[in-house]
């Protein structure tokens, strides 16, 4: 996935109208990463509000995986809006980011992705072993 970012970075640095993806991506990006977190802590309160439905092992294995779900998530949040920050200001209108600040933000970009696809696993996760706790107990 590295390689594709670096790739990704340096066709936007050469291309007119780059700058304006990248600013796309990272909002997609953010938006992906705080849907999770969302959706991770509705999903912890559902969780602790039918723990009496539940298996108690059920319960502390969902609620486990909802809480770093949200963590993967806002840990992303706050890398992209980092990284957002950091292009901004390191960047001049007449020219393209610094080698330095490419590789950066690539690490940044690969670091978030994958944070975001870990929390989008571990909420499916904790839902299908809370979803399996009320099918088995029914």
């Amino acid at each position: 996935m590295k390689t594709t970012l670096i790739d990704w970075f340096a066709s936007l640095q050469n291309r007119p109208g780059g700058d304006i993806l990248a600013v796309q991506t990272l909002r997609n990006a953010l938006m992906a990463a705080s849907v999770l977190a969302s959706a991770a802590l509705v999903g912890l309160m559902g969780v602790l509000a039918t723990s009496h439905l539940h298996a108690r092992w059920s319960t502390a294995s969902a609620a486990t995986l909802l809480v770093i779900s949200a963590v993967c998530s806002l840990r992303a949040l706050w890398t992209l809006s980092a990284a957002g920050f950091d292009l901004q200001l390191d960047t001049p209108k007449d020219e393209g980011a610094s080698p330095a600040t490419a590789s950066t933000l690539v690490q940044d970009l690969t670091m978030a992705l994958r944070a975001i696809r870990w929390a989008g696993v571990l909420l499916i996760l904790a839902l299908a072993a809370a979803a399996a706790s009320v099918w088995v107990q029914v």
